[in-house]
């Protein structure tokens, strides 16, 4: 199972949350149903950057402050 990163975008477009999921074994590309720490993904964006391999950072650059 591999890592996917989702935002969450509450109302407010300048705050966003990333979160870490793991993929779906049926459908790749979209996550679990929930996220690492217990949240719903449904409503959650899907981040396209994936991991440089192990024992990188899970979540892009970009996103430090964010996670």
């Amino acid at each position: 199972m591999g890592i996917l990163v989702v935002i969450e975008q509450p109302q407010q477009p300048d705050l966003l949350v990333v979160h870490t999921a793991g993929s779906d074994p049926d459908a790749p590309g979209d996550p679990l149903p929930v996220t690492a720490c217990g949240i719903e993904t449904v409503s959650m964006i899907v981040d396209p950057w994936r991991p440089s391999g192990p024992g990188s950072r899970w979540y892009p650059p970009e996103h430090a402050g964010h996670v």
